[in-house]
């Protein structure tokens, strides 16, 4: 971070330049150039005062002073010259240079408190307080002793005065950057400075590339650092910021190993050459130190950490002051971490973790010391410790990778299930974190967006694999996939033993081909696989052979069900190459009982006894050999309990905790249950159930998951009449054990409970899944909760469905045929009592006549199995003949005469029927005939209107043709009666120029009287309300107002005599219509003599 102040500010470009030869005016207005600064500065304090030189030139000598490194000089000069006669501004400049230089002394940590208290007492002295220096200099007064408010307050009050202020606007940032972490905003003013003075001094540009950086985008912030640095070749700063963006370049983006060492060694020697400009840079010191840990040069690290923990020492001594700096507190916690990092390098895990913890002190952000700490304490045994260390740094650090990826494997080893969830949930963020580093992303090139993936550790997916592998296969195999995409992104590949785990799954999941092909990869590998030269390593030299055997074995296992005879040569092969193998042994002797049968079963015995007696303590061949006797001991002739003796004596003689001699032995208690049939041994039949339980119970404590365990308990609580616990148990065995004994106890369980669509769907799910479509048990299972079903909701379909199945069942059975012969036979019975027993309108004659089919062969049928030449009837042949009999003499007849109750009833159905179609039909046809009427009457109402409408229109041609005849006589009267009127007007006015010649004035006056007594002899229009329409006025009148309501009259019988014309079909006399006419007419040529009514006339005609 670059300080707000330096002497570069002081001086400026230039001025650094030009410090170097001095030109001072003295009083006789010579110049007296000075090339050379003394070492002792007397010489030109006696100078400047033997002169009277100005402030001016006690500044400009000071300035020298203090860009040639010589602080002490320039403060004597200042003090020396702020003690003389100088008053106001230019005593405050020397003030203001002289607290500069103290802080300059703070800056190199030289005495830190004395110079801080005699800037402080420098900034008292002054007269104005106000002045912008001075307000800067208390401002960076206020920022050394780390009063970031007051500091801020100042640069603020300084912005109001002037908004331009670089200083304070270079203040503010700096503070809003280091103190507040308000990158954005820091920005914004570092830009502004940077708009304002391009050349400000200390670079802008420094500051706007720390923002960028901080803010994610690398890229800007290396190029606001090497234009610095092209503004000024000699910024350290600048290189060094650059340097080290090199170093998290070469760290986080190499693609390979090739290019991480070329680009590293490029940038060690840029860092050797920073490294001989600065030799004691706390900062270039701390590089190399990390650079000799990685070569394992822990005593080169030692002596630089303590070199700098020295150094830093030495500062605060000299600076006297106990309180560190935030930088100071940086290095040092850095320092304390690389001690800590090499002393667990030396296993000294104590002492790591006493470093560890003095680094986080120092710089509670630490988090490379705190992931440290955790490690230290996990090597000291105290897993519990770390995961406080990193769920603390977790809740404060919600992106950080490597604490998620710790505390999942931390989470994982733990044996709590809540754990393993947590465990799951961090690793799975620690992927999705790892997809995106939290770099900005936009407009990204694809290359750079691959880069902003950090590679996730192969050692996650396979933790997340096998946190699942418990409870969500589908799940675990998709990791184990992930892992093997991981690897080939980076052109490697995943560890043999990924592909045999996917095939393993796979193989579980019933995908033997994929399981297949992931085995023949695996063991491809192996045969690969490069034993290194110089290897001393026993287990190195023998792994290519310890993983072929279990490969083999597992590839073999998958051939099993789609190709035998392959599986067999590769077991025989194994065998070969491992003899002691014995997996591979088993295998054969399995198929070779249950499929092959090459060999008798009295020979196999003997092949398994020997197995046993050359691993008589193997658990694995015992259980085999019980399964054999459990199978087949009844064929060879063995005792009946020699399954529970076998068991017994491993159980006492081997190991108490083996699982299936313990669920074994229980399985024979619940058959020793169930075989006790008396009530009178109730208490043995319960004793029997208690044991069971008991050895159910030990096998769950044993091992938790044990699905065939827990399925015991629940049929041992079906068999007790509490279905409901034992379907819980089941529905939950369900999710975790792929097995067809699950499914068809559930089906079983759920047929008790009446809950038949389920437990259909639970046998055909057995049915489909795990045979071949052709067990006649699961048939028989489907047929018997068909009926159930059928009964149960009263539903002849499902009855037949039930039928069906039975039939099936029969059909693909091999044995025992009489008992599945009786099933069908009794489905067909009841199918037959179930139709006898519906109303007849529920019932069809070929239902019933299919019954009665079924009913004579089920007859058949039970006299077949009461016959002599059935052996081993379901039942006493007494009571199959008995129900046959019953069939022939009762439920045949009653269906014989349902089938007449049901013709019957089909007849009567049938002539309702027809008698309601013929009903309807009639109806219909009256309806039709209604129709037709009504639609004849409404066409000769149209006609009948038709005509008048003909009249009508008739009578009006002839009224407009008589109103067209009256209105061209009364136009004929009208021009008539106007030539007489003009004639008596002229008369009127000779005899008024005679007798009244002096009252000329008067003459409008008189006409307009005589116009009204003419008009008063004239008879009224109709009125408005005897009007039988609106009048159509002509275009214009509607826009103009008469000026009296006189002529608004006349208006009006204008407009009367229209209507009267208009209306003249109505009968109005042709004489009225005339007298309006003429009236108008009159009014017209009077105005027209008088010289008034002009604006009356629009509205006439």
């Amino acid at each position: 971070m670059d300080d707000i102040l330096d002497a570069s500010y002081y001086l400026g470009g230039k001025a650094a330049e030009a410090s170097k030869t001095l030109d001072i005016v003295i009083g006789s207005g010579d110049i007296v150039t000075i090339d050379e600064l003394p070492e002792d500065p007397q010489e030109l304090i006696t100078f400047l005062e033997a002169e009277s030189c100005g402030v001016k030139y006690w500044v400009l000598v000071a300035q020298a002073y203090a860009s040639d490194g010589k602080l002490q000089e320039a403060v004597t000069i200042a003090e020396k010259g702020a003690s003389r006669d100088f008053k106001g501004s230019e005593r405050d400049q020397l003030l203001v240079l002289l607290a500069s230089a103290h802080f300059e002394f703070v800056t190199r940590s030289v005495d830190r408190a004395q110079h801080l208290q005699k800037a402080e007492e420098s900034l008292a002295k002054v007269d104005d307080t106000h002045s912008v220096p001075v307000l800067v200099s208390q401002a960076i007064l206020h920022m050394h002793k780390d009063e970031v408010e007051s500091a801020l307050q100042i640069f603020d009050r300084l912005l109001k005065l002037d908004s331009t202020n670089c200083v304070a606007l270079l203040g503010k940032a700096h503070i809003t950057l280091s103190k507040t972490q308000s990158y954005t905003n820091a920005l914004k003013i570092y830009q502004q400075v940077l708009v304002l003075n391009p050349l400000m001094k200390p670079d802008p540009r420094i500051g706007i590339g720390l923002c960028f950086w901080f803010l994610k985008d690398r890229s800007m912030a290396i190029n606001s650092w090497t234009r610095a640095l092209e503004m000024d070749q000699n910024n350290f700063k600048a290189k060094l910021l650059l340097t080290l963006a090199k170093f998290d370049n070469v760290f986080t983006n190499s693609l390979s190993d090739e290019q991480f060492i070329e680009s590293y060694k490029e940038i060690l020697q840029e860092t050797y050459k920073l490294h001989q400009i600065a030799p004691n840079d706390k900062v270039i010191l701390m590089v190399l130190a990390s650079y000799f840990y990685s070569k394992g040069d822990y005593d080169t690290v030692e002596r630089i950490v303590n070199r700098v923990i020295t150094s830093c020492s030495d500062e605060m001594a000299a600076a006297k002051s106990s309180k560190l700096t935030p930088f100071t507190s940086k290095i040092l916690s850095q320092g304390s971490f690389w001690l800590g990092r090499v002393a667990y390098a030396r296993n000294d895990f104590t002492q790591a973790q006493k470093y560890y913890h003095e680094a986080i002190r120092l710089d509670d952000k630490n988090l490379v010391a705190k992931l440290g700490l955790g490690q230290a304490q996990l090597s000291r045994g105290s897993s519990e410790e770390a995961i406080i260390t990193y769920e603390s740094i977790v809740r404060t650090n919600a992106k950080s990778l490597e604490f998620h990826y710790a505390l999942g494997l931390l989470y994982a080893q733990s044996k709590s299930r809540s754990k393993h969830e947590q465990a799951i949930q961090m690793l799975e963020r620690y992927i999705r974190l790892s997809s995106n580093r939290g770099l900005a992303v936009a407009n990204m090139k694809q290359d750079e967006a691959y880069l902003n993936k950090e590679p996730v550790v192969l050692n996650a997916y396979l933790q997340l694999s096998q946190l699942y592998s418990s409870k969500d296969i589908s799940q675990s195999l998709s990791y184990l996939n992930k892992a093997i995409e991981s690897r080939k992104q980076i052109g490697s590949d995943a560890p043999l033993e990924v592909y045999n785990n996917i095939g393993v799954f796979n193989f579980i999941k019933n995908n033997e081909a994929a399981a297949m092909e992931n085995f023949n990869i695996a063991l491809n590998m192996v045969h690969d696989y490069k034993i290194p030269e110089d290897t001393m390593d026993e287990k190195a030299v023998s792994l290519p052979s310890d993983l072929k055997a279990p490969i083999t074995y597992n590839l073999a296992r998958s051939k099993e069900s789609s190709n035998e005879a392959e599986a067999i040569d590769i077991y025989n092969k194994l065998l070969e190459e491992c003899p002691n193998y014995f997996s591979a042994k088993l295998r054969l002797l399995f198929l070779d009982a249950v499929s092959t049968n090459k060999t008798s079963k009295k020979e196999l015995e003997e092949e398994i006894k020997e197995l046993l007696h050359s691993h008589a303590s193997n658990l694995e061949v015992r259980s085999f050999y019980g399964w054999f006797i459990k199978t087949f001991g009844k064929k060879i002739g063995l005792k009946p309990d020699a399954d529970t003796q076998h068991q017994k004596e491993t159980l006492v003689d081997y190991d108490s905790h083996d699982c299936y001699a313990l669920i074994s032995l229980a399985n024979i208690y619940c058959v020793m249950a169930r075989e006790v049939k008396s009530s009178k041994e109730e208490d043995k039949r319960k004793k029997y159930f208690l044991r069971a339980i008991d050895l159910f119970t030990k096998v769950l404590s044993i091992d938790a998951k044990n699905a065939f365990a827990a399925q015991g308990l629940a049929i041992i609580y079906i068999e007790n009449k509490e279905q409901t616990k034992g379907l819980d148990i089941l529905r939950k065995i369900r999710d975790s054990l792929n097995d067809i004994s699950v499914y068809l106890n559930l089906g079983h369980v759920l047929v008790e409970l009446k809950q038949y669509s389920k437990a259909i769907e639970s046998f055909e799910i057995a049915f489909v899944r795990f045979t071949n479509s052709s067990d006649p048990k699961i048939l028989s299972f489907l047929g018997r909760a068909w009926y159930l079903r059928g009964l149960a909701e009263k539903n002849l379909s499902y009855l037949k469905k039930g039928l069906e199945y039975s039939e099936e069942a029969l059909a693909k059975s091999s044995t025992n045929k009489s008992a599945l012969l009786f099933n069908v036979a009794f489905v067909k019975f009841q199918i037959a009592d179930f139709l006898s027993k519906l109303p007849a309108e529920q019932r069809t004659v070929e239902d019933i006549n299919e019954a009665i089919g079924n009913l004579n062969d089920a007859i058949a049928d039970l006299n077949h199995l009461a016959s002599e030449d059935e052996k081993h009837p379901p039942f006493p042949k007494s009571e199959l003949k008995a129900r046959a009999n019953m069939g022939t003499n009762t439920l045949l007849n009653r269906l014989n005469v349902c089938l007449e109750e049901t013709k019957e009833n089909v007849s009567q159905l049938n002539s309702k029927l027809e008698e309601a179609k013929r009903l309807r039909q009639k109806e219909e046809l009256k309806r039709a005939q209604e129709e037709e009427e009504r639609l004849a009457a409404l066409k000769a109402k149209e006609e009948e209107l038709a005509k008048e409408r003909a009249i009508l229109q008739e009578q009006a041609q002839q009224w407009a043709e008589e109103a067209r005849q009256n209105l061209v006589a009364e136009s004929e009267d009208d021009d008539k009666f106007l030539e007489e009127e003009k004639t008596e007007g002229k008369k009127k006015k000779g005899k008024k120029a005679q007798a009244n010649g002096k009252k000329s004035g008067k003459k409008g006056s008189k006409k307009k009287k005589d116009f009204i007594n003419d008009s008063d002899g004239v008879e009224s229009p109709p009125s408005e309300d005897n009007e039988p329409a609106e009048p159509v006025l002509p275009s214009g009148d509607e826009e103009d107002e008469a000026p009296s309501t006189k002529k608004t009259q006349r208006k009006k019988r204008t407009v009367a005599d229209d209507d009267d014309e208009n209306d003249e079909v109505d009968g109005a006399p042709a004489k009225r219509r005339k007298q309006f006419k003429s009236q108008e007419i009159v009014e017209d040529s009077s105005e027209d003599e008088g010289g008034e009514g002009q604006g009356d006339d629009d509205g006439l005609f």
